[in-house]
């Protein structure tokens, strides 16, 4: 009785595996493939207030993403089309013009606007949340933190991120630079 798998020409043998593993490899590295977007391949355009990318003669509404949003805030800003899908990276703002460069860092900063928390006002905890008022740059502000230890994110020893309810961000860029009743109020959660 013949073999069920051969090696022979009969459709089922290595040669067949090979090819579509050929065509796996190749739709992996197609998949995976890095855009760098320059001002050769790339520009960028507002909108209505959107943010509009044209790359290869197509044009595309898009949002930036920070690849590494506490440690390089201009560099790797990874472009993403209305699908969340990557249209492209950019390796360094400086690339681009000066017109295109204020653009880019504009929607960067809405983006990732996080208020500095100055003085910490007030601060209750009841049933998982916790609710602070702060001083910041731009004023007095609330917001609401559920789960306070998961919600606290440290940058570095001094650093820290606040994530609310709502997805927004505050930032305590020095802890030391609190004064101590502020600083005592957020000290358990350190």
């Amino acid at each position: 009785m013949p073999p069920m798998h051969g090696h022979g020409g009969d459709g089922f043998g290595s040669g067949k595996k090979h090819s579509i593993h050929r065509d796996r490899e190749r739709s992996l590295e197609e998949i995976s493939a890095t855009v760098w977007l320059t001002p050769e391949n790339a520009s960028f355009a507002l909108r209505s207030g959107l943010l509009y990318l044209t790359c290869e003669g197509k044009e595309t509404r898009v949002t930036l993403r920070r690849a590494f949003p506490f440690d390089t805030l201009w560099e790797f800003i990874s472009v993403l089309n209305e699908d969340e899908d990557e249209c492209g990276i950019i390796r360094d703002l400086a690339v681009f013009g000066e017109a295109e460069q204020v653009l880019l860092r504009e929607e960067l900063e809405r983006r990732y606007y996080s208020p500095k928390i100055l003085k910490i006002l007030s601060f209750k905890e009841r049933y998982g949340f916790s609710y602070w008022r702060v001083q910041t740059p731009e004023g007095e502000m609330q917001f609401t933190l559920h789960d306070t230890y998961k919600s606290l994110v440290h940058i570095t020893e001094n650093r820290v991120i606040l994530l609310d309810v709502n997805g927004n961000r505050f930032e305590i860029p020095d802890l030391k630079a609190l004064d101590k009743k502020s600083y005592r109020k957020i000290e358990l959660y350190l």
